[in-house]
């Protein structure tokens, strides 16, 4: 205990549950996470499940300090709601809350008993001597988003209405529908041992003050005092801890180098040599020691592995290839993975690049390969775990040697997912918005030659036709049919990308003011897809079918989706053919 202060550890599941309710005051500033933070979250998480699970042991995480004022009355303990305000740890809390949310309407969706732990965190329903209200309030806008989209049973899951919104709710959203896709294909059974962990694993160590000036104090000192250790200073001490002299000078004074290069990236550097080379379900340090002795040392491994892999990761990172005349292609490809919200398309790359990184060619051919593959799962609609499993089925087939070009093999579509891609692309946005806003960012790089100028995070899907139009609009007299403009609105030819800012003044405006908000003298750059319907005075299912055939046709031609009945036989056999062969090895 410290004077006018009370430092607790405990679980999230206590925190988070009753009497405790949550406020985000008025001097706080906005939820202000993107999917960077919260993908990296629950990266995290999982991987500290899997951990456990490897391990058979408990396992843990820890969040972090969270710091409260408390604004209960002095004697109210035991009586009814605990109100605190959050001082620190809004985010944390705000994100924990929507992933709390995500796992509890899947279950609910699958017809799964909801495990209560979860209701509890979440709240909303009535506690003894208090009225009905979720376990976390947000500020302004925000509350109503969090409230609508993410808190109320099963709103994690519908549709949400993108207009007219803020950027902490745009952010909110956007983290919510991220936790959805990287959840969407995991089996009950993991999102139980999720939700348990989340509850029970998951550790904070509570501060609390009925003094705001201390709590200010405080704040200060954690936010702004000291530097964290980072998990790869642990490694590379404990590498560097046999190499003496010399060495150990020339060492540190690459890795130092390595380390201005790669900048944050550096502290994941050691998770992607851990995915392309060693256990992906083990963990990162264990698994890095097992490395480094297999290599001969820490010395011999920074020198051999780390080093090189981590110049091939700075070089992706950059995407600055140069030397060659295959170098824009290679940027471009390496530009379109970057715009991906996770990485498991990065170790099997980092174990080309370091074995290719003087035949140009062979890296161009390779990162197209992986440009289509890498999209074309997220129109599948293919979870982390199947994602990830392809990934490391191409990483053994670089180990082995093996044609990457093989029928069947990890670069290839079969020919159901084919058709499976082709149907997705006619009904996409409904499906994943995510993956709807890629392949329009993928035809804009197709159309203009490169997207690398646009600000791509600004950028926003807008349906040309609204989703909602009011019922005086025009446009229901343009498409008075309700089926065939429901049709329409989803269709690939009703959409494009435009600013944010945009987005937000256009929304369900007629298609000529809409035209004008978009094309307006000294408005923001637009992409080539929006812009070249500038010249476009009207907007008919006529003009969306067409547009969406001549979208359809361009990404036939880029990602070669076209496939005969002659073609999937050859597929069959190739397939027949690659199996004896890899029996017979």
């Amino acid at each position: 205990m410290t004077y006018g202060l009370d430092a607790t550890a405990t679980t999230l599941g206590k925190l988070l549950a009753a009497p405790h309710v949550f406020d985000v005051p008025s001097f706080q500033r906005a939820y202000s996470w993107t999917t960077e933070e919260a993908g990296q979250l629950i990266e995290d998480l999982l991987l500290a499940l899997g951990e456990a699970d490897a391990q058979g042991a408990p396992g843990g995480y820890f969040l972090g300090p969270i710091l409260l004022l408390d604004g209960s009355a002095p004697n109210s303990f035991g009586r009814g709601t605990r109100t605190f305000q959050i001082i620190d740890g809004q985010q944390r809390l705000a994100t924990l809350t929507v992933l709390a949310c995500v796992l509890r309407d899947f279950m609910k969706r699958d017809g799964l008993r909801t495990p209560p732990e979860l209701d509890r965190m979440i709240g909303g329903g009535r506690e003894a001597g208090a009225p009905r209200r979720f376990r976390l309030q947000m500020r302004g806008s925000a509350q109503r988003t969090m409230v609508a989209s993410i808190q109320t049973e099963g709103a994690t899951l519908a549709e949400a209405a993108h207009e007219d919104l803020s950027e902490s709710e745009t952010l909110l959203l956007a983290v919510r529908d991220q936790f959805v896709e990287a959840l969407a294909d995991r089996e009950p059974a993991m999102l139980w041992r999720l939700a348990a962990f989340l509850h029970d694993a998951c550790s904070v160590v509570v501060i609390t003050s009925r003094d705001v000036d201390r709590a200010h104090r405080t704040f200060a000192a954690l936010n702004n005092r000291g530097r964290p250790l980072a998990r790869c200073d642990i490694i590379n001490a404990e590498l560097m801890d046999s190499v003496t002299g010399k060495e150990l000078a020339r060492l540190q004074r690459e890795w130092e180098a390595l380390g201005a290069q790669l900048g944050p990236g550096l502290e994941m550097l050691f998770s992607h040599v851990k995915a392309a080379i060693g256990d992906f379900r083990a963990p990162v340090i264990a698994d890095i020691r097992r490395l480094a002795a297999a290599a001969g040392g820490g010395g011999k491994f920074i020198d051999t592995v780390l080093i090189p892999f981590g110049r091939a990761f700075a070089d992706i990172q950059a995407a600055d290839h140069r030397g060659s005349p295959e170098s824009a292609e290679i940027n471009r490809h390496l530009r379109h993975l970057s715009w991906l919200p996770s990485t498991e398309w990065l170790p099997p790359l980092l174990l080309w690049w370091t074995s290719h990184r003087d035949d140009a060619r062979a890296l161009a051919a390779f990162l197209a390969r992986l440009d289509r593959v890498a999209f074309g799962m997220r129109v599948l609609g293919l979870g982390a775990d199947k994602r990830q499993s392809r990934m490391q089925q191409l990483r053994s087939a670089i180990e082995r040697g093996h044609a990457l070009t093989l029928v069947g093999g990890p670069f290839e579509f079969s020919g159901e997912e084919m058709r499976n891609i082709r149907h997705n692309l006619r009904d996409l946005h409904p499906r994943s918005q995510l993956a709807c806003k890629l392949v329009l960012m993928r035809l804009e790089s197709e159309l203009s030659g490169d997207a690398g100028g646009l600000d791509t995070e600004a950028l926003t899907v807008e349906h040309i036709l609204p989703q909602k139009p009011a019922r005086t609009s025009l446009w229901r007299n343009w498409f008075s049919d309700a089926e065939e403009r429901q049709a329409c609105t989803g269709s690939l030819g009703n959409l494009v990308l435009v600013p944010r800012t945009l987005n937000e003044r256009a929304r369900n405006q007629d298609f000529e003011r809409k035209h004008a908000i978009f094309f307006a003298e000294n408005g923001p750059p637009l992409p080539r897809l929006t812009a070249e319907l500038r010249g476009v005075r009207t907007w008919s299912a006529d003009q969306i079918r067409a547009r969406e055939e001549r979208l359809l046709a361009i990404l036939d031609t880029m990602w070669h989706l076209s496939s005969t009945a002659a073609e999937s036989g050859a597929e069959r056999a190739g397939l027949r053919r690659r199996r004896k062969t890899q029996a017979a090895e």
